[in-house]
C-alpha cells in the first residue's frame, strides 16, 4: 500500500507540475493584457505562432483562415487587394502567402519581432499581426514588405486617385517609371483632356510599419503639388473625416498651402 501510496504521489505531483511548465508569458510586443479576454480564451502567442509556422509549412489554407482577420489586406508594388473571407483566402492562397513571404515568416526569430502600437512584425514588415479580444490575428500582408525596397515606382499602375470638392486627380505610373500627376477641374469629365498635367514626379514613404504613406511631389513653375497616397495614423483628435482616403497640398510661391481632404 506504502508503494502505492509513493507511485500517486508521484503522478499526481506530475500532472500538477505540467501546466506550469507550460504557462507561457505574454508575448514579445505585449500587445495582449494578461487579463483580457482573449488571454483566458483563445491562444497565447508562442501557441498562435506555432500553428502559424506549421499551417505555413503544410501551406494548409484552412488553419491560416483561422489566424487571419478577414478582411485581410494585401498590398504589393503594384497595389492593395482585399481578402475579404476564407474561400478568397483558399483561392488565393499562393498568391497571398507566397514562397518569399512564407520564407520570411519561418525564418523569424520569436525574440527578433519588431513592435509598435499596431502590432507585432514578422520579417522587415512582411505580415502584421494585431492583438484583440478575438486573439491574436494576421491583418496585413506585405508581399514586397513595407515600406517596399529597391525602386517600386517603375511598375505601371494606378498609385492614387483624389477627389475633392473642386478637382478630380490622378497620380499614376507609365511604362519606365515616369511618375505623372493630372487633374480635373469640376464639374469636367475625366474623358476629357485634363485641365493639368505634370510629369516626372518624385515619390517618397513618410511614417513606419502599418502607419507608412506613399508620398507624392509634383512641380510646376512656382507651385508644389504634394499628394499624401493614405491616411497614415492620427490620434484621436486630430483624425481625418469620415470617408478621407488621402490629402492634397498645394504651395503656390511662398503662399500658405492649400489643403483638401482626398475621398
Amino acid at each position: 500500500m506504502k508503494g502505492w501510496s509513493w507511485l500517486f504521489a508521484v503522478v499526481l505531483s506530475s500532472a500538477t507540475a505540467t501546466p506550469a511548465q507550460n504557462i507561457v508569458p505574454a508575448d514579445p510586443c505585449h500587445g495582449m493584457p494578461r487579463d483580457a479576454p482573449a488571454a483566458r480564451h483563445f491562444f497565447t502567442f508562442d501557441q498562435f505562432d506555432r500553428e502559424l509556422r506549421i499551417a505555413i509549412g503544410r501551406e494548409d489554407a484552412v488553419a491560416l483562415a483561422f489566424l487571419v482577420r478577414f478582411p485581410l489586406r494585401v498590398n504589393d508594388v503594384a497595389g492593395s487587394i482585399s481578402i475579404n473571407d476564407a474561400a478568397a483566402l483558399k483561392t488565393h492562397f499562393q498568391q497571398v502567402f507566397t514562397s518569399e513571404v512564407r520564407k520570411q515568416i519561418m525564418g523569424e526569430k520569436l525574440d527578433n519581432l519588431g513592435c509598435n502600437d499596431q502590432g507585432l512584425m514578422y520579417g522587415p514588415g512582411t505580415i502584421w499581426v494585431s492583438a484583440s479580444e478575438r486573439g491574436y490575428a494576421i491583418t496585413t500582408v506585405n508581399r514586397d514588405a513595407t515600406p517596399p525596397s529597391g525602386n517600386p515606382w517603375n511598375v505601371a499602375k494606378i498609385n492614387f486617385i483624389c477627389q475633392t470638392p473642386t478637382h478630380r486627380i490622378v497620380v499614376d505610373t507609365l511604362t519606365g517609371g515616369l511618375l505623372r500627376y493630372r487633374s480635373w477641374k469640376r464639374p469636367r469629365a475625366v474623358t476629357d483632356t485634363p485641365d493639368l498635367e505634370i510629369g516626372k514626379g518624385d515619390a517618397s514613404f513618410e511614417g513606419t510599419g502599418l502607419c507608412a504613406y506613399p508620398v507624392y511631389l509634383f512641380k510646376n513653375g512656382d507651385a508644389v503639388y504634394r499628394v499624401q497616397g493614405a491616411l497614415g495614423c492620427y490620434g484621436d483628435s486630430d483624425g481625418p473625416p469620415k470617408g478621407a482616403t488621402g490629402r492634397l497640398e498645394v504651395t503656390v510661391a511662398s503662399k500658405p498651402a492649400s489643403e483638401s481632404w482626398c475621398y
